[in-house]
């Protein structure tokens, strides 16, 4: 089973740009009925796939995979949109961060607003590896990028909070919430 990898997605622009990503998100919702814990009907709210988004690269059912394109087309095997609001979304992926994707949204926005910033942040379920990338602008381009791994991350840990035993393999309640902390804090450090 492949590793989650949580996606958090957030558009900086003009009104609207803002306008425009939350219309997609809107579009790609669908309902449908299920019921509730005590049996009785309800509907909800859920998200088509990403490849439904009008500015993503059509899917070829004769020459492709659904794994082949997402792979090359949104960066991981699959993509599921978790949650989407006026100016970010959370997706899960499979294995790797959607960085692709957020380079077509990028683009797609940019045509609104050249001036548009995508943050796009990701983190490995286990922490294998985090990072944040902020794609600008009609082309896409990258002007912020860094990731870190399970061992710099170890290394940075270690560093900062000497007071624990990082050779026991039984991590206390406070190692987690440190080791926590020292991951949310590297992601807020992270600006352009």
């Amino acid at each position: 089973m492949a590793n989650n990898v949580y996606n958090y997605v957030e558009v900086s622009g003009t009104d609207e740009v803002l306008n425009k990503f939350e219309e997609m998100g809107k579009s790609l919702i669908t309902q449908r009925e299920t019921t509730d814990w005590e049996g009785k009907p309800m509907l909800i709210d859920e998200y088509n796939g990403i490849e439904e988004l009008k500015f993503m690269p059509e899917f070829d059912e004769v020459h492709d995979t659904y794994y082949n394109w997402y792979c090359d087309n949104v960066g991981a095997k699959w993509c599921h949109i978790e949650e989407w609001t006026d100016d970010y979304m959370n997706l899960c992926s499979a294995w790797s961060a959607c960085i692709p994707f957020t380079e077509r949204l990028t683009a797609e926005l940019g045509k609104i607003d050249p001036h548009v910033q995508v943050r796009h942040q990701y983190e490995d379920e286990f922490r294998n590896f985090i990072g944040v990338i902020v794609h600008e602008g009609v082309d896409a381009e990258e002007v912020f990028f860094n990731e870190v791994d399970d061992g710099d991350l170890a290394h940075l840990f270690k560093e900062q909070h000497p007071e624990f035993n990082h050779d026991d393999d039984e991590w206390t309640d406070e190692m987690y919430e440190a080791y926590d902390d020292l991951v949310y804090n590297w992601f807020q450090d992270q600006t352009v």
